[in-house]
């Protein structure tokens, strides 16, 4: 009797034990199946943003013709304009490394710190030039609307280009910060 007892435990053990076994592997699946989800969804984030950026070179280019300015200075602004956007181009290709880590839970979070730091270094280099071309343009143009009364489309401009890189750099480190988390969490459970 006593030695059914023991065998009953033995089997109610291990039907438990291989319960427990599939709930983590299908929570893991679905912890790594929402980790895809997000990383996808801010690699096509950057790559939709990276060709706004580049698909505002010819816009710019038309209303410089059109405004009259010269063709030497538009070349000039617009070469400028593509060497500031270049590290995003690395930016990009360091999250594609990010997404295409499939096995290495350690390479992954190793992969996704190392454009972490690279995107808050280049966020800062980014606005930074912006907002510094964006006052060049405008104190290029300040006697113009100076002349015209438009003083306030100087600082309006200048406020609203602060506040957007703030905006669009807040978002952003926001969704860095939920990866890194989200790679940390399944790193965690995995030495768990």
């Amino acid at each position: 009797s006593g030695i059914m007892e023991l065998e009953e435990l033995k089997l109610k053990w291990k039907v438990l034990s291989e319960r427990l076994d599939r709930e983590q592997v299908i929570r893991r699946q679905d912890m790594e199946r929402m980790l895809r989800g997000r990383v996808g969804s801010y690699l096509h984030y950057v790559q939709f943003m990276l060709l706004l950026g580049v698909a505002v070179v010819p816009l710019c280019v038309a209303i410089g013709k059109f405004r009259g300015v010269s063709d030497i200075f538009i070349w000039w602004v617009v070469a400028g304009y593509l060497l500031c956007l270049l590290p995003s181009f690395f930016s990009l290709w360091l999250l594609l490394r990010v997404s295409r880590c499939d096995a290495d839970i350690v390479e992954c979070e190793h992969r996704m710190t190392r454009y972490a730091a690279f995107a808050g270094a280049y966020y800062i280099f980014q606005y930074v030039v912006v907002i510094l071309f964006v006052a060049g343009m405008l104190l290029y143009a300040a006697g113009y609307y100076t002349a015209h009364g438009m003083w306030w489309t100087v600082a309006a401009l200048l406020s609203l280009t602060a506040v957007a890189c703030i905006v669009i750099t807040h978002h952003e480190w926001g969704r860095i910060r939920d990866l890194q988390r989200r790679i940390r969490e399944l790193r965690e459970f995995d030495e768990a």
